[in-house]
């Protein structure tokens, strides 16, 4: 990459990081450009040569976010050895991430061909196969179909519930302690 290239990586990589942080601290998750390039200290037209609206920008970080999830996903699988605990540790680390909280909030149309439809895709098969692998040994239920599974398993992480259960005084660590107790007791084999 030369001296250029660079630059114009580093300014967008700034630019990314800034709108980030302004999405986490509004409660709407919305983002003004105007905002931004005063924020990153440039014009909006440079900001524009960068991204071509909002939404570009929106996405690129939904992406980012996405594919860190996943690698953190792929991470759990390898290095935690008991499969009940990776989904454990999938829970607490999945409520305890606003990134993905985000991602979640904002979710790709799945009738378009995107990078972030596919990595949504990727992150589905993935938690499918250790779905799969716990009902083979039989600690969930093989009675429900793994797509099943898989979908409200990502419910659970819906931002709008998380949002109301702070608001009524529920603490995180007791959301995690109850939705690890709502999808393993509801999901477990019966012994």
């Amino acid at each position: 990459m030369n001296w250029k290239e660079q630059q114009k990586y580093d300014r967008e990589q700034l630019i990314l990081a800034q709108a980030e942080s302004m999405l986490f601290q509004t409660k709407e998750g919305t983002l003004n450009m105007d905002e931004l390039a005063v924020a990153v200290g440039i014009s909006k037209g440079t900001l524009y040569n960068h991204f071509s609206n909002k939404e570009a920008i929106i996405t690129r970080i939904m992406e980012r976010n996405a594919h860190n999830f996943l690698q953190m996903m792929r991470e759990t699988m390898i290095n935690v050895d008991d499969s009940l605990m990776k989904l454990k540790t999938l829970i607490r680390t999945i409520i305890r991430n606003p990134y993905f909280i985000l991602v979640l909030q904002n979710k790709p149309d799945r009738n378009t061909d995107s990078e972030l439809k596919q990595l949504f895709e990727r992150i589905y098969e993935e938690l499918g196969i250790l779905f799969k692998h716990l009902q083979k040994q039989r600690i969930l239920d093989p009675v429900y179909p793994t797509p099943f599974l898989v979908s409200y398993f990502i419910h659970l992480f819906d931002p709008d519930i998380f949002d109301f259960l702070l608001k009524e005084g529920v603490l995180e660590d007791q959301i995690v302690a109850l939705t690890e107790r709502f999808f393993f007791h509801g999901t477990q084999k019966e012994m």
